[in-house]
């Protein structure tokens, strides 16, 4: 826990899985978290507008999937003026791993 952190997130522990709902109307694309005793849990529903493309829909999704891991990579940057260049590479390949999730590698 880095200093200025008071306390751990209260979000829903990730990691959060983009899913292609194929063949729902209203919803074809919806977050969801494995969580104990049950299969998955949703977070998040991405419904069909016609303002918003699929590819759109599929975006914000993969955007919001990408959260906890984004978060994630924030609350771990390195705190201190001593970090070593390994410790800046590895957050880097932290983060650059969530970017990539939330955007696909576009």
């Amino acid at each position: 826990m880095n200093d200025w952190q008071v306390k751990p997130p209260a979000h829903t522990p990730g990691p959060w899985l983009l899913n292609e709902n194929d063949g729902w109307k209203t919803n074809p694309f919806s977050v969801t978290v494995r969580k104990p005793g049950v299969h998955s849990t949703t977070i998040a529903n991405i419904p069909t507008r016609q303002t918003i493309s699929p590819e759109e829909q599929q975006a914000n999704a993969r955007l919001i999937s990408a959260a906890p891991d984004l978060l994630d990579a924030l609350l771990n940057l390195p705190q201190h003026h001593g970090a070593t260049e390994q410790e800046w590479w590895d957050w880097i390949a932290i983060a650059r791993a969530a970017i990539d999730k939330a955007t696909e590698g576009e």
